[in-house]
């Protein structure tokens, strides 16, 4: 299992395992030419960035070479949690 230190230029406080065979979402891209492009969500991370321009907690939502998707602003790691499992199939236990 691979331990993920930075995302996106955030600092990782906590992550879940990153199983390529486990899809937690799916996320759909539009590309030029109306090609759409099936992106796996396979792993969650929970980063701080520590720059003045951006602040604050973010769940970041990533494929299976933790690429960052997307993200979700929350002001602490117990609501990122919160916000996983309500949005996720994941558990407490499931976070590294």
């Amino acid at each position: 299992m691979t331990v993920i230190n930075e995302l996106d230029g955030a600092k990782v406080i906590k992550q879940t395992k990153n199983d390529a065979t486990q899809k937690l979402s799916v996320m759909f891209f539009e590309e030029k030419k109306g090609v759409t492009i099936e992106v796996a969500i396979t792993g969650l991370a929970i980063a701080q960035y520590e720059d003045e321009e951006e602040t604050g907690l973010y769940l970041f939502m990533c494929d299976k070479d933790w690429a960052v998707q997307d993200d979700h602003k929350v002001e602490t790691v117990e609501d990122a949690i919160a916000w996983a499992e309500k949005n996720f199939d994941i558990t407490e236990e499931d976070w590294l």
